[in-house]
């Protein structure tokens, strides 16, 4: 009967709702029988009600609502004459687990092929329900249309579906028949391959006992997994198969068959038996579901409007299933401002508590709800999907072996994709050519999976952060901040390779922790150089090969150990390289550029200091530095003014001014160069520069790593090394040669005297290192000579790290 009563609703309204379901399977039945492969219901409005379900059960039907709408009646504070319970006033619980029923389904299509449903409106209970009661929030067990028991090639189409408090679509993860909870009976034994007979291993395989296959003439089934995960605890995630007949001759094996995937049975088999390969404890439960006429396969939601949802929107499970062309939309309570459901497991499509493989989300709009897609295992496809405002996870990837998620859009998701811990073998995840924008994390967090993150495009992106796995790499993608963001964003990858960052109009700030950077570009950015265990480890970082325009770069330490960052092979416009310590004077940074463009065109300096503590050293070796700009004015310029705090050395580089006239170059700046203790510059050629003459106890004119005015004060020297002599002259020698090696010092130990971490002293003909920082005592302690070994003195401990090493002049000068 057409029409749809209005509440409060009467016994006589549930009678009559129960009896348009019984109706609709009426019609479906006698239309089967008398051979019609298609209903069509005519146009109208139909109440229906809980616990009947609209059953589909025949193959090769189309049931055509024709634009009709069927809703749900439900009433949370009066008891439905169909509930049975007694004595309970909890009447929002029914149908479902908390009612001691089965859950409430308004139509289910159930172990049927080639069956469709069709151009219906379909509106569930949450519509009526008051949720007078809080706890009616967490009610998650009322579906709209359910595909179940091995279901295949069957459809939803052209439908509207709304107000479910579980799915308004489910693909359920259940076969025809399943067997599980069996004993397998495994022994330490294998199959002949030609006999079928058990005998003896000669590897790791384990055999169980002869199973029996259901008698309703399965034509195949799959091994699934059992409780929460569903991976199984098989080692290899395949077994084998070997079929008998009924008095138990061998009729053939399947070798190495994958979970999830389906298992032909030949039609005379009776029973079968498993080989486990790479297994050896018959105690061993193997978490095992075996779905006989296998799961929901082959299926296809599409074109449907799946909205105003409470739990979630579609349920995807099953194998080879397809989800695509839907919109799926508000999950929020904004609609019809009612309570949302109290887990944060609110989705728009689910296969985290479902399974199957090789499923498709693709080509579907996602928006106003908690999570987008949240999928699971064994395989997925995730494409061309757009996922607008959501305040959770755009597309989150549970335990799976592998998943290729492209060409979506996300925009302003909380978290763009974020990814949970893979707990299968060889796990991999292809995520390529997405667009990310206006997302707080880009997830990518979890562990056990080889990422694949390629040619995607991240738009005013907070954190990124991808495994701690030099495997890993963030390659070709492109990172863009605009105006529209604000605060410092995170990128953290190992490995980063052809990427762009991109800071739009203003300067943007980020920091990137990476260990090499290559092949990349970065645009008007200060880029904060860190690593990811910098706060507990001394690490180095490699730029390579890379582009940078309009950036400052710079290797900061604030409570971090020692960092060295290398620049080899890059091109530099427009940007400064900076170096600092605030308050970290233990810790010595130190960035080198080797063969580098360096190109000016609007900057005034191109090195910076940023020191209230501590030593850095800036380091510029065969590099070519190209000025442009009439009003550059020096090389180095500080920060702060604190005394000797920065070492700065450039050679073998050639700079050149390409302006008008010459230009007068200034090594540092004069107002701040207290904070130069040492400016070298050796064998450079300038061309069209005129050099300042060089300031005596600051610049030295040659290299002091291989050549100096005495013998070397630092490093560590082997026999036979030599140290040339930076001022050479008649009568005078080529240089010192070392003839007894060990580390150089020129610092003799002293009574009371301030030292940090890392100072070398020489005592005893031996040189000794500060552990950490503090003050020297009043008298000499008693100088250990064992290799490594410590003393202390005063509030320092000095480390033996080796006798001192001698030099003696050689090669005179005629």
């Amino acid at each position: 009967m057409a029409g749809l009563p209005a509440k409060p609703y009467t016994d006589a309204n549930y009678l009559q709702a129960d009896k348009n379901v019984q109706g609709f399977n009426n019609a479906l039945q006698w239309a089967y029988e008398n051979g019609y492969r298609m209903v069509i219901v005519p146009t109208g409005s139909y109440a229906i009600c809980y616990p009947r379900t609209i059953m589909v059960t025949q193959n090769n039907m189309t049931f055509d609502f024709g634009g009709s709408t069927l809703k749900v009646i439900y009433d949370s504070t009066r008891k439905s004459p169909f509930d049975t319970r007694t004595g309970v006033t909890d009447f929002y619980n029914f149908p479902g687990r908390d009612s001691s029923g089965n859950d409430g389904v308004s139509i289910k299509l159930q172990s049927v092929t080639d069956s469709h449903i069709r151009n219906l409106i379909l509106i569930g209970d949450k519509a009526d329900r008051s949720f007078t009661n809080s706890a009616e929030a967490a009610i998650e067990w009322t579906y709209g249309i359910q595909i179940v028991r091995g279901s295949s090639y069957c459809s939803v189409r052209n439908c509207t579906i709304s107000s479910y408090m579980g799915d308004g679509i489910s693909l359920d993860s259940t076969g025809f028949f399943d067997y599980a909870e069996f004993a397998l009976g495994l022994t330490v034994n294998d199959i002949n391959r030609t006999t079928g007979a058990v005998i003896p291993a000669t590897g790791k395989t384990l055999v169980s006992q002869l199973l029996t296959i259901p008698t309703t003439g399965y034509s195949s089934f799959l091994v699934a997994g059992a409780g929460y995960s569903r991976q199984t605890a098989i080692t290899n995630k395949e077994v084998d198969v070997a079929y008998y007949a009924v008095d138990n001759t061998y009729l053939g094996y399947y070798s190495n068959k994958k979970i999830y995937t389906p298992i032909s049975i030949p039609p005379e088999a009776r029973k079968f038996r498993f080989l486990f390969n790479n297994e050896t404890n018959t105690a061993k439960n193997m978490q095992m579901t075996l779905k006989f006429g296998l799961t929901p396969h082959h299926n296809t939601i599409e074109f449907n409007e799946v909205y105003n949802l409470h739990r979630g929107g579609i349920t995807l499970g099953g194998n080879y299933n397809i989800v695509q062309h839907n919109s799926i939309h508000d999950g929020t309570g904004v609609l019809d401002r009612k309570p949302i459901f109290p887990d944060p497991t609110r989705y728009g499509i689910n296969q985290e508590d479902s399974y199957g493989d090789n499923c498709v989300i693709r080509n579907n709009l996602f928006y106003n709800l908690f999570h987008g897609a949240l999928v699971g295992c064994w395989t997925i496809e995730i494409h061309n999907n757009h996922f607008y405002n959501l305040s959770g996870i755009g597309i989150n990837l549970y335990s799976l072996h592998m998943a290729n998620v492209r060409e979506n859009y996300l925009y302003r998701c909380q978290t763009g994709i974020g990814l949970m811990d893979a707990h299968l073998p060889h796990a991999h995840v292809n995520i390529e050519d997405n667009t990310i924008a206006y997302a707080s994390n880009a997830g990518l967090g979890g562990t056990g999976y080889d990422v694949y993150f390629y040619g995607n495009t991240l738009i005013d992106t907070n954190s990124f952060a991808m495994a701690d796995d030099d495997t890993i790499i963030c390659r070709g993608n492109h990172f863009v901040w605009t105006d529209q963001f604000s605060g410092i964003p995170t990128i953290t990858a190992n490995r980063v390779e052809q990427c762009s960052f991109e800071g739009w109009n203003a300067q943007r700030e980020f920091t990137l922790k990476a260990y090499e950077a290559s092949d990349s570009i970065f645009t008007n950015l200060n880029v904060r150089i860190e690593t990811r265990n910098g706060a507990k480890t001394a690490e180095n970082v490699l730029f390579r090969s890379s582009s940078f325009t309009r950036c400052i770069l710079n290797n900061h330490q604030l409570s971090t150990r020692q960092r060295q960052v290398q620049i080899n092979g890059s091109k530099l416009t427009d940007t400064v390289v900076k170096l600092g310590n605030i308050n970290t004077p233990e810790e010595s940074p130190l960035t080198t550029l080797n063969e580098c463009d360096l190109y000016v065109s609007t900057i005034t300096y191109m090195f910076q200091g940023e020191f209230n503590t501590g030593v850095g050293r800036i380091e510029v070796n065969r590099c070519r530095i190209i000025i442009a700009n009439s009003t550059f004015a020096y090389l180095l310029t500080n920060v702060f003014n604190v005394a000797s705090t920065i070492i700065f050395s450039i050679k073998r580089s050639t700079l050149t001014y390409t302006g008008t006239g010459r230009l007068n170059l200034q090594y540092y700046n004069p107002t701040n160069k207290r904070a130069v203790r040492l400016f070298a510059t050796s064998r450079n050629i300038l061309r069209n520069i005129n050099p300042p003459a060089p300031e005596a106890g600051i610049v030295i004119e040659y290299d002091p790593d291989i050549e100096g005015l005495a013998p070397p004060t630092d490093g560590v020297w082997f026999k036979g090394d030599i140290y040339g002599n930076a001022a050479p002259s008649a009568g005078g020698n080529v240089g010192w040669v070392c003839v007894s090696p060990g580390p150089a010092s020129d610092i003799p130990w002293r009574a009371s005297a301030a030292r940090i971490r890392g100072d070398r002293v020489f005592a005893s003909g031996r040189v000794y290192e500060a552990m950490n920082s503090g003050t020297s005592g009043t008298t000499s302690p008693a100088w250990p000579n064992g290799s490594g070994a410590t003393v202390s003195d005063g509030t320092v401990t000095w480390q033996e790290v080796g006798p001192l090493a001698y030099f003696r002049a050689y090669g005179t000068i005629f």
